[in-house]
């Protein structure tokens, strides 16, 4: 589609190494700019689950200018990112049947909505986080049957995701993978949503007003070897810091790929001045 045809405001998947790049820079500018990660020479966060062919990035730009971004992580036989902290409450979930996906990478543009007075930076600030999670539920709830969505993240958020109808599974612990910050475990279950959400008018709107169908992205995407060596492994230590057990699921995964071969790779190309790691 023409650029000057394009939505003011639009939310789409990424699907193109562009738009990847885009993504994983506003992620990293974000948590950088929290304090949740430390200056990495890439200018990017990825992690390893962004290279499952299921992880789904959402992108929801105004005009060329990306405001929001968040990846959906299905649960797989690499687990979820937040298990690493909240192992039994996922593990419970589990056993009960439940079908689960994490959100994670999370990030608003600051650069852009902090611009104006106070009352429109927190009125654009959930604006933009509304646009993102209202295809991040129908994609986990009808694209791909979940029953679940999680995430973890700083307590000081808690009332903005009640809000949303997430419920606290998990107390608060120490992150590390966010620079040791204090995070707490919230889930959206899916059971019913549509009529518990009726008790606020907005957010029952919000989420049930209109229909959104979707693609699975494995029917619309999947890592080619030169794009998955670039976020993987040239601009970023995820392949070099993944455990055997991860490195042999991904290799089962893209079988046309040599990633073992890519984590073996000495020298890492970033282009950028700032030094350090972004865990």
């Amino acid at each position: 589609m023409d650029a000057q045809k394009l939505p003011k405001e639009r939310l789409e998947l990424a699907l193109r190494k562009k738009q990847f790049e885009q993504a994983f820079r506003l992620s990293y500018q974000e948590y950088l700019r929290k304090g949740y990660c430390s200056p990495h020479p890439s200018g990017m966060r990825t992690t390893i689950f962004n290279a499952l062919p299921e992880t789904v990035t959402f992108c929801f730009w105004r005009h060329e200018t990306l405001l929001g971004t968040a990846s959906l992580i299905p649960d797989s036989e690499m687990g979820l990112p937040m298990e690493k902290v909240y192992p039994q409450e996922i593990h419970d979930l589990r056993k009960k049947g439940r079908k689960l996906c994490e959100v994670s990478l999370l990030a608003i543009n600051s650069s852009i909505i902090s611009k104006g007075i106070l009352p429109l930076y927190f009125a654009e600030r959930l604006k933009t986080l509304y646009h993102l999670f209202k295809p991040i539920l129908w994609y986990a709830r009808n694209a791909i049957g979940h029953t679940d969505l999680c995430i973890a993240f700083n307590p000081a958020h808690k009332s903005l995701y009640t809000s949303l109808y997430f419920e606290q599974f998990g107390e608060e612990r120490v992150y590390e993978s966010v620079n040791g910050n204090p995070s707490i475990a919230m889930r959206l279950n899916f059971d019913n949503l549509g009529e518990r959400s009726k008790k606020t008018f907005g957010i029952h709107k919000l989420f049930f007003g209109a229909s959104l169908p979707m693609k699975k992205i494995t029917e619309l995407f999947r890592w080619n070897a030169q794009d998955f060596s670039y976020f993987f492994s040239e601009h970023s230590d995820v392949l070099k810091k993944a455990k055997p057990e991860q490195m042999d699921y991904l290799a089962r995964l893209y079988p046309e790929i040599p990633i073992k071969q890519m984590a073996q790779k000495n020298g890492i190309v970033y282009g950028r001045d700032s030094m350090g790691k972004c865990a």
